[in-house]
Parts: structure tokens; C-alpha cells; sequence
């Protein structure tokens, strides 16, 4: 996970991005997968390269500078990827930037990163990130299993009972991801998605603890095995994670050393979601479920 944590200044940058033009209901957008998180084609002022969807990311665009081609720049905050690395952030004139081809409105400003130490895993032409908003304006899916990005206009499209098999209601807050409650055995936390995380668990020592007595964590010491969470009605298992002791020299989370769960792209892989973000809601899709490939609303 390469999203910035604890940066003292960030500039709040308008959605102004749109991934779903006027005069269209649904779009597809195919992206490839690089470490489990998806990768949208696109060019920076014509050159060519890739973007990772990170709805972990509050600036509508936070470019990589190491590959992107940009204006010169002012720095305006200093912080830390969530992985440790410092990052210096700095404040530049908005470049042409295109997703699969079409060309976005940005902000007159935006945002970059030194991110040269991602690149080797992912790539010389790695851009940088694309924020929540660009995916806050319309209900939107990852088809992992197609490789698309499946962006809808609310209202236009229905769900019948066979293709939900659960919904829960989130809290956000600009900056932050959807965020609801979680139980693990007798265990309750918080959770929160987010697409640029491959899955995360933040514990106090007594919780680990316990956990694993209850036999519900195993593994490590890099990767962990959750048996199961539930999520409103629902349960979901096994899950893999990466373990960081809440309030540990790992975590570099503004929140304070509580229990935590981030669910990222490994859980969203295997687990077919829709987010709507007008009605702060995430509907867990059935596999087969009808929205994946409606005739009725093509591309």
C-alpha cells in the first residue's frame, strides 16, 4: 500500500474529473491488475502510462513526478506512504490528462509524489493515483473478474433479490474511506475499503491475542489468515491480510492505536461490490448478477 499517511497539509482539490460523460449511463473502462490493484490506461500531457484507482487517495489525481512529465512544482506538504517511505508533496499546474481516451477536467492545481520507489513494482510508466473523486459522483464496480471498471448513472439501472446478496450503509468523510462496523468472533471494530490497500488489520496486542486463541487469526509473520468477519447479515471468509500493531512503529494512521480493519483489493477481488457513494451504501453483488453484462446498457 502506497497511500500517503499523516501528511500535515493536504490542498483540497475539486472533483472536478467526470469517468462518466453527459449523455451516458453506463461506461467501461478496462484496467489491468498490478500487485492486485487496479490499473487504468491513461496519458499525462501525451504520455503514455498507468494509474492506479485508489479511492484511498482524497485528491482527485497524485501523480508519480518520478514519471510524469509536469510543470514545476511547489512543495506545499511533507508526509509518509503508509508503507514508511517519506514523501514530499507538491503543488503543480494541472497537466491534459486522459483515462482510456478521454480527456478529464482537473482542478487548475494538483498534486504529485516522489514515487519512484513503487516503480519497480510497478512499472516505468506507473502515473501516480486516481482519487475518490473521480468515483464519488456515480455508482461504480470493479469487475475483477472481466477487468472493468463498470461506472453507472444512479437511477438507471435495477437489481433484482437473486443478484444482492447484501448491502451494508457506510459513514465517509472527505479524505477518509466508506467506513462501517465489523465483528470478528466476539471482537468489534471499525472497517473501511479502499482499492489502493491489498487488506490491512490493525490490532492492540491483547486483541491479537485474543483472536488467535479463538482461532480466528493465523499465519505470519508477513501474511495473516482471518476465518471469518461479519459484515451486517453477512460473513465473509477466509480473508488475507497484512498485521500492523495498532499504535505500533508501523502504524501510520492519524486515528490513535485502536483495533482496525481495512479491506482492500484481495477481499474486493473475490467479492463483488458495488459502491454507491450517493446513497453511502455498498451492495455485495452475486456473481452471476445481471449488471455485470446487461445488454440493456451498453457501453
Amino acid at each position: 500500500m502506497v497511500r500517503l499517511a499523516c501528511l500535515l497539509v493536504l490542498c483540497a482539490s475539486p472533483g472536478f474529473a467526470q469517468l462518466l460523460s453527459d449523455g451516458r449511463d453506463r461506461r467501461e473502462i478496462p484496467f489491468v491488475v498490478v500487485d492486485g490493484k487496479p490499473m487504468l490506461e491513461v496519458t499525462v500531457n501525451g504520455q503514455p502510462g498507468q494509474m492506479m484507482l485508489d479511492n484511498g487517495t482524497p485528491e482527485t489525481v497524485m501523480l508519480n513526478r518520478e514519471a510524469a512529465d509536469l510543470a514545476p512544482g511547489q512543495e506545499v506538504a511533507r508526509g509518509n506512504a503508509a508503507s514508511g517511505q517519506p514523501i514530499i508533496v507538491m503543488l503543480h499546474d494541472a497537466p491534459v490528462l486522459a483515462v482510456d481516451g478521454q480527456a478529464m477536467e482537473l482542478p487548475a492545481k494538483v498534486v504529485s509524489g516522489d514515487f519512484g520507489f513503487v516503480e519497480a513494482g510497478f512499472g516505468a510508466g506507473f502515473m501516480g493515483f486516481l482519487g475518490s473523486p473521480f468515483v464519488e459522483p456515480h455508482p461504480f464496480l470493479l469487475d475483477y473478474a472481466r477487468k472493468r471498471l463498470v461506472v453507472l448513472r444512479a437511477g438507471t439501472f435495477a437489481l433484482s433479490p437473486q443478484d444482492v446478496r447484501g448491502e451494508i450503509v457506510f459513514s465517509y468523510w472527505k479524505g477518509e474511506q466508506p467506513t462501517a462496523a465489523v465483528r470478528i468472533g466476539e471482537e468489534a471494530m471499525l472497517v473501511d475499503f479502499d482499492t489502493g490497500d491489498n487488506g490491512t488489520l490493525y490490532l492492540r496486542p491483547a486483541t491479537q491475542a485474543a483472536l488467535a486463541r479463538a482461532g480466528l487469526l493465523t499465519g505470519g509473520p508477513d501474511l495473516w489468515k482471518l476465518k471469518s468477519i461479519r459484515l451486517g447479515d453477512m460473513e465473509f471468509g477466509p480473508l488475507t491480510v497484512t498485521l500492523v500493531q495498532a499504535g505500533g512503529p508501523k502504524d501510520f494512521r492519524r486515528s490513535g492505536p485502536a483495533d482496525f480493519l481495512r479491506l482492500g483489493a484481495i477481499f474486493l477481488a473475490d467479492t463483488p461490490t458495488l459502491w454507491d457513494f450517493p446513497r453511502n451504501r455498498l451492495i455485495f453483488l452475486a456473481p452471476a448478477a445481471a449488471l455485470f453484462a446487461d445488454p440493456a446498457l451498453p457501453d
